[in-house]
């Protein structure tokens, strides 16, 4: 039998406090959404009460998250909420402050539907979330991914300004190649290879090596 939103909450939210994660429910509004459950765990972590999240609405994410990298977060929340599947999740890394310390910690969390409307439009959104501060290398990674990942939004337009030449020396100079190694590969003067070179640090702003490599590895050269 379907269960209407409160009937499924109530079983749901006994389930969610024997969860090692932190359960987090969110109600789905027009142009916001509030908070209307989330496990002791979590609400111990941050320092607040479930009646002070709700109240706070989205202002929630604002004051316990690192939000530097919201926009593909809400890329990819819009194509869930767009695909209507309960079945879709996906998964992310999140920054989050809790009440006891001065720090980020670094969690990992998916999310998915939770309930939706009879017409299937989704009403409420689910999060189960990890933290993952105590496997020292998760952290560091997640920290590279999203410096990565912000200097691949930031320097995109000049990177696809680049002819596919230029492009091509700029992987292979990421690769430790010579001017004359490039230019045997490519079938053109060495002159004309340290010409692309000169043209392609004044257009990205580089100059050494390390830099070439830094747009290959972000724009998967090689």
């Amino acid at each position: 039998m379907e269960h209407n939103f409160e009937q499924k909450l109530e079983i749901f939210s006994t389930c969610a406090e024997l969860m090692p994660g932190v359960v987090v429910v969110h109600e789905l509004g027009e142009k916001d959404f509030r908070t209307i459950f989330m496990s002791a765990r979590g609400l111990d972590q941050l320092g607040v009460s479930l009646q002070e999240l709700s109240e706070m609405g989205s202002k929630y994410h604002e004051r316990f998250f690192n939000n530097e990298d919201m926009e593909d977060f809400m890329v990819k929340l819009r194509k869930l909420l767009q695909s209507r599947d309960p079945n879709e999740t996906f998964t992310f890394f999140q920054q989050v402050k809790f009440k006891d310390r001065e720090e980020w910690v670094w969690h990992i969390g998916s999310i998915r539907i939770f309930h939706q409307a009879q017409d299937g439009t989704p009403t409420h959104l689910v999060t189960v979330s990890f933290p993952v501060d105590r496997m020292k290398h998760i952290p560091n990674k997640a920290e590279r991914l999203l410096a990565e990942n912000k200097f691949f939004k930031e320097n995109l337009n000049k990177f696809l300004n680049m002819g596919k030449r230029a492009k091509e020396v700029l992987r292979l100079v990421a690769l430790g190649k010579s001017s004359s190694e490039i230019a045997e590969e490519l079938n053109i003067s060495t002159e004309t290879v340290n010409t692309h070179r000169k043209n392609i640090k004044k257009k990205l702003g580089i100059s050494t090596t390390y830099e070439f490599t830094e747009y290959a590895r972000a724009y998967d050269l090689i």
